[in-house]
């Protein structure tokens, strides 16, 4: 009997006055939405898609983002999230972060599901161009960022960690740091890439597309109320953490089919390569041009004969010597080099041009 009014009282549904009730509803909400979405998927498919039951727990997962930034405003504004430790407390910035997350959560099942409606519609087309190209560029400045040095070397890792946790917490959120850039590259990114580019068929979001798609909506959703259970000592710490961990990595069973696709779309593939390259060199300037770049080259690659007319058969001669010849990495190399980004482009555009003209040449004179 305890048990249960504690249950109620958790979230929110005790008829007495219950703290942060909105929030905890929201959290029963969505974890019954969730649950009832693997439901659907596994045993009633058809309805899965016809009733789009997978923007729900999206949905569900940004209401409960957006009202714990508004109900927890009291947390310590530290640069530390207190996430990757068994005694810190939440930081209002990782609160506020894990917004942004939520946000490309929350777009993904509304593209895979209504992508002809969104690209043809004037307002749908700048949430494609945002979502799926430039969220890191234009949409994450705004938020808060709690990197992953602080949780390891910051000054609070002493009273955060005890002794007894201190390995099991270093360990998992370096598996957790790398499994970000391969998130946020190939399982975000580069998945987004090949659907906007219409590569990944209706059967293949059936057997492992959408299966990716819940594992990150439960990972990203889940983690504060793991963070409440152990917080509450509902949970002891490793388990707790450890569930998110094994939540995150679940994903990677999708990531043999993914990698084929990238595989057979070689170029995309090359894309995806030089942003984690790009990515570990920790320039913001660097980033966003990559992203620009991408943005180019696949938007390129979709329709190519409408991109020749706009912009002349130079930029065409160009563009499919620079996806030929692979100067994709090239670019990275000047840029890494200390050029700016402008004498670094034209350097490797005009090495492209001279081995086209060379190409063009041998071409006549063979014929």
């Amino acid at each position: 009997m305890m048990a249960m009014r504690r249950f109620f009282a958790f979230f929110g549904l005790s008829p007495y006055k219950t703290k942060f009730r909105a929030h905890r509803m929201g959290g029963i909400c969505f974890l019954t939405a969730y649950a009832s979405a693997w439901l659907c998927y596994v045993f009633a498919y058809d309805t899965f898609i016809q009733k789009r039951v997978p923007l729900f727990p999206a949905i569900l997962g940004l209401f409960q983002a957006v009202s714990a930034s508004l109900t927890f405003w009291f947390l310590p504004k530290e640069k530390d999230s207190g996430f990757f430790s068994d005694k810190g407390i939440l930081s209002k910035l990782f609160v506020r972060e894990n917004i942004f997350y939520q946000l490309i959560t929350t777009f993904g099942p509304f593209y895979y599901l209504l992508q002809e409606q969104l690209e043809g519609h004037a307002l749908g087309r700048p949430l494609v161009v945002l979502f799926v190209f430039l969220p890191y560029a234009l949409l994450r400045p705004v938020f808060p960022t709690t990197r992953f040095d602080y949780a390891q070397e910051g000054k609070k890792v002493g009273k955060y960690r005890s002794e007894e946790n201190k390995a099991f917490y270093e360990m998992s959120t370096t598996l957790i740091r790398y499994f970000y850039i391969w998130g946020k590259h190939v399982m975000g990114m580069g998945f987004n890439y090949l659907f906007f580019l219409k590569k990944i068929s209706p059967s293949d979001m059936r057997s492992w597309g959408w299966p990716l798609f819940l594992l990150n909506c439960g990972t990203v959703s889940i983690a504060v109320f793991l963070h409440t259970l152990r917080f509450k000592n509902l949970l002891r710490p490793r388990l707790s953490h450890g569930i998110y961990v094994t939540m995150a990595y679940l994903s990677f069973i999708s990531v043999p089919f993914l990698c084929i696709k990238l595989w057979q779309e070689w170029q995309v593939g090359l894309v995806i390569g030089g942003g984690i390259f790009v990515n570990t060199r920790r320039d913001k300037l660097l980033m966003n041009s990559w992203w620009l770049l991408a943005m180019v080259l696949v938007s390129a690659k979709r329709w190519p004969d409408l991109t020749a007319s706009h912009l002349g058969p130079a930029f065409r001669v160009s563009l499919e010597t620079a996806m030929n010849l692979g100067w994709i990495t090239a670019m990275a190399s000047a840029l890494l080099r200390g050029r700016s980004s402008a004498s670094g482009a034209r350097e490797v555009a005009e090495r492209a041009t001279a081995q086209v003209g060379g190409m063009e040449v041998s071409q006549e004179e063979s014929s």
